[in-house]
């Protein structure tokens, strides 16, 4: 789907402050000799090819630089080479007379955000990834994804994630896409692959005979897609042991561990000891039980996908466990509330930001959903309309019924009480969205919207930026370079038009943009 963030909002703050050809023009008082003859080569971002090119001083801001110290108003960050070259108050710092200088009066600085779960592949119009088509329709339908995957690399860059984690596969299709942001072809986040989702063969069959795959669909969905099925662990793990893959994902099953329907705890201590032996974190897509989640204690993971379900409380032993381990949790809250967030609102699809970025037989589609929405909460009592009918095969019809409206809010006030324990507990985020997932659309700005539900459960808004920042870069393993505006960093940072500490919503209005030290936005 060619989905299209809402930069419009914007326009009007970021359009105040602009580049200048140095920091003498910058800071000289205005008049209308300077107005007659604006460096009008130098508004704007770079183009493609994407490189460094000259200086950039951002001056006058509200620096927040996540380290955990104050906001500090009036400072100024220098960027050269690739690097954060120096952090100050403004007048401190030499400024280059090549330099592009941005005044960020007005605004803050910070670290560009890090999402620790989020995808290029996936479409939001549709489950994934469930194979419910025939092999034809359903390859079909994936080309078209992958086909979309740098527009929605670009659209990430823009909301002012700077790095991602791109956790789950096809890492065949991926790997491509992001060597040609790694070689500044073309724009988009810092991708960190993590191969594919590593799940035993028992759990494989498990899903697709709960999902009624198609026989003609396996060998696609165990090969061509997002699934790393490990029948022998040295020999299949060593196709994703290489430095392109920061991390493994274990993605484990759904059913209550009897001892023999998932990796057996030998088997999972075999895979973790392997995976950090070759400098590898072990991410966790836990059991969606209470019993799974307190069996990842036994384990020295590093970090947790998908704690706050929606179905039951977690206890707070397991909670405090998880905090006692140091495990980073990936927060992930809206994607487990976004169909409930959306039929509690479902005349959002009829803004034109929604038209623009779709084709018709797509808005089609979201109008499908909108007016099944729309009859759900009109009926909050009734079996709730599934929004999407799954086919088993061409004509084998199933899904046709979800839960009920008010069964759907009861499951949002669990899943937010579920954040608002790890909150109390003290367990370290990170910020994770899991867009592009089903109906969890980037017109929404998911990043910023997962930001705000953390303030409004019970972390400041401070903390909330650290967690989508500093701690995501700790998820990776790569504090010393990322995560915090500080000297001799890689200079990923972002200007957001207002102050965030005030109202963590302007987290929504992303007026620049610099990764490696080149401009995007």
């Amino acid at each position: 789907m060619a989905l299209r963030t809402s930069l419009i909002r914007s326009v009007a703050l970021a359009g105040a402050a602009l580049f200048t050809a140095t920091a003498a023009t910058a800071q000289a008082p205005s008049g209308p000799a300077a107005a007659e003859q604006p460096p009008k080569a130098w508004f704007g971002p770079q183009a493609a090819p994407y490189k460094v090119e000259t200086p950039i001083a951002l001056i006058h801001g509200l620096l927040i630089d996540a380290t955990g110290a104050p906001a500090k108003p009036g400072h100024t960050v220098l960027i050269d080479g690739g690097k954060i070259e120096a952090v100050g108050p403004d007048g401190s710092i030499p400024i280059p007379s090549d330099a592009r200088v941005f005044d960020a009066s007005g605004m803050t600085i910070m670290p560009g955000l890090i999402n620790s779960n989020q995808h290029i592949q996936l479409n939001p119009l549709f489950p994934a990834p469930v194979a419910d088509l025939p092999i034809a329709d359903l390859r079909a339908r994936w080309e078209a994804n992958f086909a979309n995957m740098p527009r929605k690399a670009f659209v990430y860059l823009m909301q002012g994630i700077t790095t991602m984690r791109q956790t789950s596969g096809p890492y065949k299709r991926e790997l491509p896409v992001k060597q040609q942001i790694d070689s500044g072809q073309i724009p988009g986040p810092r991708i960190m692959l993590g191969g594919a989702l590593i799940m035993s063969r028992q759990h494989f069959q498990q899903y697709t005979d709960k999902n009624r795959t198609p026989a003609e669909a396996l060998d696609w969905l165990e090969n061509d897609f997002a699934y790393f099925v490990v029948d022998d662990i040295d020999r299949d793990l060593a196709k994703i042991s290489g430095p392109e893959f920061n991390y493994w994902k274990l993605y484990l099953g759904d059913e209550v561990f009897d001892g023999k329907n998932d990796f057996t705890d030998d088997q999972l201590r075999k895979i973790i000891a392997k995976g950090h032996a070759l400098g590898k974190k072990i991410d966790v897509h836990a059991n969606s039980t209470p019993d799974g989640f307190a069996r990842l204690l036994k384990f020295d993971i590093d970090t947790l996908e998908h704690p706050f379900e929606t179905d039951f409380l977690l206890d707070e032993k397991t909670i405090a466990g998880f905090a006692k381990k140091g495990v980073i949790a990936d927060t992930l809250l809206r994607v487990r509330v976004t169909a409930a967030e959306h039929q509690m609102d479902p005349n959002r699809f009829n803004t034109t930001d929604y038209i623009m970025s779709s084709t018709p037989e797509e808005y089609r589609i979201i109008m499908n959903y909108r007016d099944k929405m729309l009859y759900n909460k009109r009926n909050p009592d009734h079996r709730g309309l599934a929004f999407y009918e799954k086919r088993a095969s061409n004509s084998d019809m199933f899904g046709q019924s979800g839960p009920s409206f008010n069964d759907q809010m009861k499951g949002r006030d669990t899943a937010r009480e579920n954040m608002r324990r790890f909150i109390k507990a003290g367990v370290k985020f990170s910020m994770g969205t899991d867009s592009t997932s089903f109906l969890n659309f980037q017109q929404d700005d998911p990043n910023a919207t997962e930001m705000a539900y953390m303030v409004e459960l019970g972390m400041t808004p401070m903390d909330s930026i650290i967690a989508s920042t500093r701690n995501g870069a700790e998820m990776l393993g790569m504090s010393a370079s990322l995560g915090t505006v500080e000297a001799g960093k890689i200079a990923d940072v972002i200007v957001v038009a207002g102050n965030p500490l005030e109202d963590i919503g302007v987290m929504k209005n992303v007026a620049v943009v610099i990764k490696d030290g080149i401009r995007f936005k």
